[in-house]
C-alpha cells in the first residue's frame, strides 16, 4: 500500500500538488478558527443552581433553601455530585456531571428537576440556572471611567442599564456581572413614634405602598371611526423624573379619616440612597464601578475578547464622557502561548534547514524537509479543528515537543532519496528519467515501513495519558492528541510529499548564468509578495518596507545559489569527511574498552535517577549495604553535600504557567463589616500599587452578580497586574515582586495569602472550593465542633517545619455575630399579632424590605421602607422599638420577641 501511494504521489505531481494546496488553505483556516486559550478548561462539567432570598442568614438559607434544592437534584441523571454553599441572602448549588455528559443536555435535565422542587422552597424564591459557562469563562474585566460632576450611583446606572446590556448582546458572551458603586434606591425612612401617634401598622404602610404602584388597561373604545387604547396611569417614576418619583411617593395615600388623607410624607421622609450591597471593586485604591464578562461554553476567548473590545470603542462616544477602561483580560497570555509555538516552529525551520545545508550543502535539499514542517503542522490543526480540540499552551506544546521527531521523518526519507541520486548522476544517469522516478519510489518505499514503525510506537505510547480521567485527562490529553496529530501529519508529509519535492528540486541544475540570474529574480519578487501577503493575513503591525526588501535580497541571493546547486554522494561532503575522521578513531577506542565505556551510561542513569528520585534516595541502598560491612559514606568527605546537590524534581498538578499577574486573596476575619473590609481592601490596593513594577490593581470585596461567584463579603480577591519585565528593576524575580505584594499588604488583622495567579486561582477554586492550593477538609455533624477541629488542626500545621505558619488559615466556622428575636407567640397572640407579623416588623423595621420599584423608562429602581436611621445603630436599644399592634396597642418589641446575640456560620 505505501509503495503505491509513493508511486502515485511522485507520478502524479499535479493531482498531489492540488490536493497539497487544498490541505494547506484548510490549514490556515483552521489557524484562524481554532478555538485559543491560554490552558485547557479543566473546570468540572458544571451546572449551578443560584437562589437569592435577600436578607436572610446563612442558616435559613442553608436549612430551607440549599438543602432542599440539593436533595432534589440528587435524582438528576449523571450527576456525580451536588455540592451546596449557602451565604448571607444567597445559595450556590453545584452540581457536577460526569465529563462525558452534554453540558447543555445536564442544564436541561437540572431545569427540568428545578420545577419540581420549587413546592418545597419558601414562597417568593425561585431557582435559577447560572449562565452557560463554566468557572474560567471570566475573560475580561472592566472599570467605567467617570465623566465630570458623575458619582457610583450614576456610573453603577449606567453599568446596569446601558453597557451590560450592550455588551451581553455580543456575539460569544453569556453574561456581563456588574458589581461596585451603589444601586439607586428610594428610600422611605419611617418615624415609629408617628405610626404610634397615628395608630398605624406597619403591614398597612407596606400595603399602601404596593397598591400606589400600579398601571392597568381597560381595553379599548371606538368614536369617530377611530379606535382609542385606554390606560390607567399610576406607576411610579413613570415621567422619569427623580424628583417626581419622590414626589408621588410622598403624597401616597396610607388611609383616610373624615376625610382628612394621611400620606406617607406624614409619618416618615422619602430620600435617594444606596442600596445594601454585599460586593465592591476598587481600582488602584479607588472605589470603581464596572463589570465581568462571562464567555459563553465552548467560545473562542479571543475572539470573544476581541469582539468586547470591539462592541466597547463602538458604544463609548454615546456614554456621555463615561469611558470604559479594560483592565485584565487574556488577549496577553493567549498571545504570548500562541507565540510560543510560532517561535519554536520558526526556529525549528531554521535550524533543520541549516544542519541540512551544513551537511548536504545543497540550499534545495534544506528547502525539501524545510517545507514540509508547516505543512505537517497544518494537518495537524486541521485534525484540531475537527475533533474539537482547542489551541492552547498543553496542545500547542504538543505539536512543539513533536517538531523535532517530525523534522526526523522528512530528514530520513529526503536524505535517503538524494543519496540514491547522487550517486546515480555520478554513475552517469543510467536509464534517464524513468530510472530517476524509480529510484526515488525505490528509496522512499524502503525506508517507509521503519518511519511507520517509529511513528506508530511513538503515538500507542501516548494511550496511557488518553486513558486518565478528570482533570489529569482535560490537562494532558490535548497534549497527547496534538502530539500524535503533529506524527501522523509529519509521516503523511514524509511519504507523499517529500518524494514528490524530491522529484522537483533533488537534481543538478543545468542552468546558464543569464537563466539563474533571470530565476532568482523571479524567486525574489514571489518571497516578497508572500511576505506580504503573510504580514496582511496576520494584521501585523508596522511599516515592513526595510524587512520585505530584506526578503527580496536574501531570496534572490538563495535562488541563484539553487538554480546552480548539483548533487553530490555524502562520502565526498567535506562536513562528512571531517566528521568521519573523529568517529571512526573514537569508536575504535571504546570498542576495545568496552567496560570503560559501560560506565559512562551507568553514571548517567544513577545520577538521572537522583535528579528524579534524590540522590539521598538513589545512594540509601549503597548506603545501608555499606554500613553492614561496617563503613559510613555519610562519614566521608563532601559526600553529603554531594548527594544534597540533587534533591529531586518537585511535582505539582498545575502547570508552571507565567501569566503575568498574581491573584491575591488575603483572609480577613468573616465578622469584618462591608465597610470594615472595604476600607481594608482599599488601603492594600494604594500600597501594592506604589510597587513599581505594578501596572494596575483591581481589588474585590464580596461577590459580582453572578453564580459563579460565590464569595462572602469579608472575602478579597485583588488582580495585581504587573509591567512589562523589560520595565522591572534588575535583578526582580515575580517571586519577589509577591513577597512584596504580601509584606506591604498584610495589615493588621489580615493573614498573609498563599501566591496564586489569575487562573491558576480560579482552577483551584474550582475544584475544590477553597483560595489555596492546598487545604484539609473536616466533616462532622456539629458545627461547634467542626470550629473547635479546625482549630486544632491549624495550630498542629503551624509546627510543621515546611509549612509558612503565617499563611494557615482555619475556617472560622461559627465566626459571625448574630442578633436573633424569638417571637413570643403568646404575648403576640394577645395583642393581635401573628409570627409573620411581628417579623414584618423585625424584616422591614430594622432590616429594610423591597416593597416595589419604580419604572422609569428602561430602568428600574427599587422602593424600600425602613425605620430611621439612627434607631437602628445601637444593638441594645433595638429592643425598645416601638411596635403598633393590631389591637391599636403601643408596646416595645421586647414584648413581642426576645432578643438574644450568639454566633452563627457566616
Amino acid at each position: 500500500m505505501l509503495r503505491g501511494l509513493i508511486a502515485f504521489c511522485v507520478r502524479e505531481p499535479l493531482i498531489t500538488g492540488v490536493i497539497a494546496a487544498v490541505l494547506i488553505g484548510f490549514g490556515l483556516y483552521a489557524t484562524r478558527h481554532v478555538p485559543i486559550d491560554a490552558i485547557p478548561n479543566v473546570g468540572e462539567n458544571q451546572v449551578i443552581v443560584f437562589t437569592a432570598w435577600p436578607g436572610r442568614s446563612p442558616k435559613d438559607v442553608e436549612d430551607q433553601v440549599t438543602y432542599p434544592l440539593s436533595v432534589a437534584l440528587l435524582a438528576v441523571p449523571h450527576a456525580e455530585s451536588v455540592r451546596g454553599k449557602s451565604l448571607f441572602g444567597y445559595s450556590f448549588v453545584q452540581v457536577t456531571f460526569s465529563d462525558d455528559t452534554d453540558f447543555y443536555w445536564a442544564r436541561s435535565r437540572v431545569a427540568e428537576q428545578l420545577g419540581t422542587v420549587g413546592a418545597k422552597l419558601p414562597e417568593g424564591v425561585v431557582p435559577t440556572l447560572g449562565p452557560d459557562a463554566t468557572g474560567l469563562g471570566q475573560v475580561l474585566y472592566y472599570t467605567l471611567t467617570p465623566a465630570e460632576g458623575m458619582n457610583l450611583a450614576d456610573l453603577r446606572s449606567i453599568q446596569d442599564f446601558v453597557v451590560k446590556y450592550e455588551l451581553q448582546a455580543v456575539p460569544g458572551v453569556s453574561e456581563v456581572a456588574s458589581v461596585g458603586g451603589h444601586v439607586r434606591q428610594y428610600q422611605i425612612e419611617v418615624d415609629p413614634d408617628k405610626l404610634r401617634f397615628h395608630n398605624l401598622p406597619l403591614d398597612q404602610l407596606v400595603d399602601a405602598v404596593q397598591k400606589s404602584n400600579l398601571d392597568v388597561g381597560a381595553k379599548t373604545v371606538e368614536s369617530g371611526g377611530m379606535e382609542f387604547i385606554i390606560r390607567g396611569r399610576g406607576l411610579l417614576g413613570a415621567d422619569q423624573s427623580v424628583e417626581q418619583a419622590i414626589k408621588d411617593i410622598e403624597q401616597t395615600v396610607v388611609r383616610t379619616s373624615d376625610g382628612i388623607p394621611l400620606r406617607i410624607e406624614d409619618i416618615g421622609g422619602v430620600q435617594l440612597g444606596p442600596e445594601f450591597r454585599r460586593g465592591a471593586i476598587d481600582l488602584n485604591g479607588t472605589e470603581a464601578v464596572g463589570g465581568v464578562v462571562v464567555m459563553r461554553f465552548g467560545e473562542n476567548p479571543r475572539d470573544v475578547i476581541e469582539r468586547v473590545k470591539a462592541k466597547i470603542n463602538q458604544i463609548e462616544p454615546s456614554l456621555s464622557g463615561v469611558k470604559i477602561n479594560v483592565v485584565y483580560d487574556r488577549t496577553g497570555l493567549i498571545n504570548e502561548t500562541i507565540g510560543t509555538l510560532t517561535e519554536s516552529l520558526l526556529q525549528e525551520v531554521l535550524i533543520t534547514a541549516a544542519v541540512i545545508l551544513f551537511f548536504l550543502l545543497h540550499l534545495r535539499a534544506s528547502l525539501v524537509v524545510a517545507i514540509t514542517l508547516p505543512v505537517a503542522v497544518l494537518l495537524a490543526f486541521i485534525a484540531m479543528q475537527i475533533s474539537g480540540i482547542e489551541a492552547n499552551l498543553m496542545s500547542l506544546a504538543g505539536i512543539a515537543i513533536a517538531i523535532g521527531t517530525m523534522v526526523d521523518m522528512g530528514i530520513i526519507v529526503s536524505e535517503t532519496i538524494y543519496d540514491r541520486l547522487a550517486e546515480w548522476e555520478q554513475a552517469g544517469r543510467p536509464g534517464g528519467s524513468e530510472r530517476r522516478l524509480e529510484l526515488i519510489n525505490e528509496s522512499a518505499s524502503e525506508v517507509a515501513p521503519a518511519v511507520v514503525t517509529a511513528v506508530m510506537t511513538t503515538v500507542i505510547s501516548f494511550l496511557p495519558v488518553l486513558m486518565l480521567t478528570g482533570r489529569d485527562y482535560k490537562l494532558f490529553a490535548p497534549l497527547a492528541w496534538t502530539k500524535s496529530f503533529a506524527l501522523i501529519a509529519a509521516l503523511i508529509v514524509a511519504v507523499t510529499l517529500v518524494p514528490l519535492l524530491s522529484r522537483l528540486l533533488l537534481q543538478t541544475s543545468r542552468w546558464t548564468r543569464q537563466r539563474r540570474l533571470l530565476g532568482a529574480f523571479g524567486m525574489g519578487c514571489v518571497s516578497t509578495a508572500v511576505a506580504g501577503g503573510w504580514l496582511y493575513w496576520f494584521a501585523v503591525d508596522g511599516n515592513h518596507l526595510l524587512a520585505l526588501f530584506a526578503v527580496a535580497i536574501i531570496s534572490s541571493i538563495a535562488g541563484y545559489w539553487m538554480l546552480g546547486e548539483r548533487l553530490r554522494p555524502t562520502d565526498q561532503n567535506p562536513v562528512s569527511q571531517l566528521i568521519l575522521r573523529g568517529y571512526a578513531p573514537t569508536l575504535r577506542f571504546f570498542l576495545s574498552r568496552k567496560g570503560l565505556f559501560a560506565l559512562l551510561p551507568t553514571v548517567v542513569v544513577v545520577l538521572g535517577l537522583g535528579a528524579w528520585f534524590g540522590l539521598p534516595t538513589v545512594l540509601r541502598p549503597f548506603e545501608q549495604f555499606a554500613s553492614k560491612l561496617g563503613a559510613d559514606l555519610n562519614g566521608v568527605p563532601g559526600y553529603v553535600e554531594f548527594k544534597h546537590q540533587m534533591t529531586g524534581l518537585e511535582s505539582d498538578d498545575w502547570i508552571a504557567l507565567d501569566e503575568g499577574s498574581w491573584f491575591y486573596m488575603p483572609t480577613l476575619y468573616p465578622a469584618a463589616s462591608f465597610s470594615q473590609a472595604m476600607e481594608v481592601l482599599q488601603t492594600q490596593d494604594a500600597l501594592i500599587k506604589e510597587i513599581p513594577e505594578v501596572a494596575n490593581v483591581l481589588g474585590k470585596i464580596g461577590r459580582v452578580e453572578s453564580a459563579l461567584d460565590p464569595a462572602p463579603t469579608a472575602m478579597i480577591e485583588t488582580y495585581v497586574m504587573l509591567k512589562p519585565r523589560d520595565q522591572w528593576r534588575d535583578g526582580m524575580t515575580g517571586k519577589q515582586i509577591w513577597d512584596k505584594i504580601n509584606a506591604v499588604a498584610t495589615l493588621p488583622g489580615v493573614t498573609p495569602a498563599s501566591p496564586l495567579q489569575p487562573i491558576e486561582g480560579r482552577v483551584v477554586m474550582l475544584q475544590s472550593g477553597i483560595k489555596a492550593s492546598m487545604a484539609i477538609r473536616i466533616y462532622g455533624d456539629s458545627l461547634e465542633g467542626l470550629a473547635n477541629a479546625s482549630l486544632d488542626v491549624a495550630a498542629q500545621l503551624k509546627t510543621i517545619p515546611q509549612v509558612d505558619a503565617a499563611t494557615v488559615n482555619p475556617d472560622i466556622v461559627l465566626g459571625k455575630p448574630y442578633v436573633e428575636f424569638d417571637v413570643n407567640r403568646d404575648a403576640a397572640a394577645r395583642y393581635g399579632m401573628s409570627t409573620m407579623m411581628v417579623n414584618q416588623i423585625v424584616e422591614t423595621a430594622l432590616g429594610g424590605s423591597n416593597v416595589t420599584h419604580t419604572l422609569e423608562g428602561r430602568e428600574r429602581y427599587p422602593v424600600r421602607i425602613r425605620y430611621e436611621r439612627h434607631l437602628r445603630e445601637r444593638l441594645d436599644e433595638l429592643k425598645r422599638l416601638p411596635v403598633v399592634t393590631h389591637s391599636g396597642e403601643v408596646v416595645p418589641l421586647s414584648v413581642l420577641a426576645t432578643m438574644k446575640t450568639t454566633w452563627g456560620p457566616a
